[in-house]
């Protein structure tokens, strides 16, 4: 059905092969590709304040976290899943001394009509709420934030999940055409955060 290599998703469970290199969500039909919406895997990366690739806290942009040492992102579920995992801090762990920054932009294009569920989770500091922080955007519109839960607890809190606003799932109709998919997050300080980590899924189907 393709070039080796490719994959795509059906909503049977099923994976198979779409032209063009990119991933694909079929109809119940499994039919393509006609009715799927396809989704791009080009996903573009930044980070920044990291150090255990031995960039000491550098700026970095690449397409693929393959390509660099120890990018905090790794791609899930053949680009439909992204996890981001912060590295440990300095004053709790004795290990990374700086603020630590992350973006990752993929683009999605779609046929028709389509409901994207964006579902995110993840985990971080119980000392103070502002950190952590991670917001998503479509199209340039915010679809949902996060930021550690706080407790003044210290080191000795360990991490708890995040609060959203608004809770996930979160959905958006996406017309036909190519969309704009952006996370943006940061540790915003080198502070309390040791096994801090943010997750985000998508799934999709065709509009009502």
């Amino acid at each position: 059905m393709g070039a080796p290599g490719k994959s795509v998703v059906i909503e049977g469970g099923k994976r198979g092969v779409l032209l063009g290199g990119k991933s694909a969500v079929y109809n119940a039909e499994g039919t393509c590709p006609a009715c799927c919406i396809e989704f791009s895997q080009t996903w573009s990366f930044t980070d920044q304040g990291f150090i255990d690739g031995g960039q000491n806290g550098a700026y970095r942009a690449y397409d693929d976290p393959a390509d660099v040492p120890a990018s905090p992102w790794t791609i899930l579920g053949g680009g439909l899943g992204l996890r981001l995992d912060w590295e440990d801090d300095k004053n709790c762990m004795n290990h990374n001394p700086n603020t630590q920054t992350a973006t990752a932009t993929a683009e999605i294009v779609v046929p028709r009509d389509t409901l994207m569920t964006v579902t995110w989770s993840g985990m971080g500091e119980t000392q103070d709420p502002n950190y952590e922080l991670m917001s998503l955007y479509v199209d340039g519109n915010l679809v949902g934030s996060a930021h550690a839960p706080g407790g003044k607890l210290g080191c000795a809190g360990g991490m708890a999940p995040v609060v959203s606003n608004p809770p996930p799932p979160q959905q958006v109709t996406l017309t036909p055409g190519t969309h704009t998919l952006f996370i943006d997050a940061t540790t915003n300080d080198p502070l309390y955060h040791f096994g801090a980590w943010y997750r985000f899924d998508l799934t999709f189907e065709e509009a009502p």
